[in-house]
């Protein structure tokens, strides 16, 4: 069986996925065609660098469920989008949650990057198409106190496990295939239902349902077309805002817009920038220059103090002083139960009062050797 090869371009859960065919990202597609198209169009009525000569929006601002035109900096092109929702953040500043209508993906984006879409390309249809697989609903294990065993009950909302596995499978596949079998409508939104299928990197076509009930078959309830159709209008995950994920938190694209005149001036910022972190690299040079400057300095002072402490000399006196009272000190600590140390780079003058006691001793020992 021959299918069509399709590109996923953003998925939530097994129920909301988005696609467009491989081929029209050729540029002799219909699709390429209109995009380029488009483009061109804006680029005339808007211009590159229309958010730096005038303001955006002249009168009020586009509201949830309008189509605006934006350009994307991601893509480097003008492209249709839908408003989802127009939100405040702390700093008081508005964006805008987006839906690319062709592309397929979410985009959170400033107001003044937003443009009225020119009416004559408001009829064409959205390029990304939503899909869902068939047969397939979530559920979960709940013990059954009656039959005293668990059993799989069906749930409103995908597990995580089941997106986890989804995400995974399709990132690792070689080529994606839809083959859509009915469609319903939901928020004027048309949701393709049917079978999805992988080719693996071995050549091997596999069915995405029977791999995830594989994977997860504690998570996943097989049902039959006529029941899936009836069951599938009551799950949550069919109402899941497309910016979100399965679990609740931003999944999006934030456009970053870079215009003309950003692109002409980066070499100026660039250059602004690189002075400004000359200067403070230097300022830090300066500081830790000075500081080993100032270590250096008061090591060389502290050597120069404990060199002139050392060049005194001592007459014997005071030596001999200083042995004594060094000695009685040793005594008088030693009957306390301590040694003190004297620090033999240490030497002070005798005082004037041992001078006068030694000056007394050598009279008396004068005076006896006279009278002897």
């Amino acid at each position: 069986m021959a299918l069509d090869q399709v590109h996923i371009t953003h998925y939530i859960n097994p129920h909301c996925f988005y696609y467009k065919p491989e081929t029209a990202y050729m540029q002799e597609h219909e699709q390429a065609k209109f995009a380029a198209t488009f483009h061109e169009y804006c680029e005339k009525e808007y211009g590159k660098i229309y958010d730096t000569v005038r303001n955006v929006h002249s009168g009020k601002l586009p509201q949830p469920g309008d189509l605006v035109a934006m350009r994307s900096n991601q893509l480097q092109r003008w492209i249709r989008c839908e408003v989802e929702e127009l939100i405040v953040d702390l700093n008081q500043t508005r964006w805008y949650y987006l839906w690319a209508i062709d592309e397929g993906i979410p985009i959170k984006s400033n107001p003044k990057y937003v443009k009225p879409l020119p009416q004559a390309f408001g009829q064409e249809s959205p390029h990304a198409k939503r899909g869902a697989i068939i047969n397939i609903l979530p559920g979960e294990m709940q013990f059954n106190y009656r039959e005293d065993e668990y059993m799989l009950v069906p749930t409103t909302k995908w597990s995580t496990g089941i997106t986890n596995t989804l995400e995974l499978i399709l990132e690792n596949a070689e080529n994606i295939s839809f083959s859509p079998t009915n469609q319903f409508l939901l928020q004027n939104e048309t949701i393709h239902v049917g079978e999805l299928f992988i080719t693996t990197h071995a050549n091997k076509t596999r069915c995405v349902a029977k791999m995830l009930q594989e994977a997860c078959p504690g998570q996943l309830i097989e049902t039959e077309s006529a029941k899936f159709c009836e069951a599938i209008n009551y799950l949550q995950a069919l109402d899941k805002k497309r910016y979100v994920n399965n679990a609740g938190f931003d999944n999006h694209v934030v456009n970053t817009f870079v215009n003309q005149y950003l692109h002409e001036n980066n070499d100026l910022n660039g250059s602004i920038d690189s002075q400004t972190d000359t200067k403070v690299a230097m300022k830090v040079y300066e500081w830790l220059h000075r500081n080993k400057e100032a270590r250096i300095a008061i090591l060389e002072q502290q050597n120069a103090d404990k060199d002139r402490v050392k060049e005194p000399t001592v007459t014997n006196d005071s030596t001999e002083s200083l042995s004594h009272t060094n000695r009685g000190k040793n005594e008088t600590d030693e009957k306390e139960g301590t040694t003190l140390t004297i620090d033999p780079s240490f030497q002070c003058k005798p005082s004037q009062l041992i001078k006068n006691i030694k000056r007394h001793q050598a009279r008396m020992r004068q005076m006896k050797q006279t009278g002897a």
